[in-house]
Order: C-alpha cells, then structure tokens, then sequence
C-alpha cells in the first residue's frame, strides 16, 4: 500500500465533501440531474445522506448512492462542474 501523502489525503477528502455536497444539490433522483429538469416536490423530499461518487470523470460516469441504492448515470457536465469547484 502506497504511502498518503498530506497533500494527496487533502485532496481525496475535498473529493469526498464534494460528492456529498453535489449529491444534495441534485436530489435523490439523477435523471433529474441529467436532464436539467427541475426537481419534483418528492424528489426535495429526501433528508438522508446521499454521497456522488464520480467513476470515469472522462466518460462523465456518476455513481449516486441514496439510502441502500445506487444509481449510475452519465452527466459530463455535472463532473467538470464537481471538479472545477474542487480547485
């Protein structure tokens, strides 16, 4: 196992923070997301943790976890959004 640096265990953290942060502002439902739809009355309705995990920020691959789904989608601009905050 590589050694982390402090600089390297920043970043991931950030990355993380910014998952959870970009998970709320899109609701529980990632079609809304993708389509740029706004969010329906039930879809605000959600207040457990959600967390976005991006896979393939080349191919735009976003993993929504919410309660005990998951939901994979593809939104490349919701990633260079995610990683131009995360600078």
């Amino acid at each position: 196992m590589d050694p982390v640096s402090r600089r390297k265990f920043l970043a991931t953290s950030s990355a993380g923070a910014l998952g959870v942060a970009g998970a709320a502002a899109i609701g529980p439902m990632a079609s809304a997301a993708a389509a740029d739809d706004e969010p329906t009355p039930d879809q605000l309705a959600h207040t457990g943790p959600a967390l976005l995990q991006v896979h393939d920020a080349a191919k735009g691959e976003v993993e929504l976890l919410i309660d005990e789904r998951s939901i994979v989608f593809t939104d490349k601009r919701l990633v260079a959004r995610m990683l131009r905050a995360s600078k």
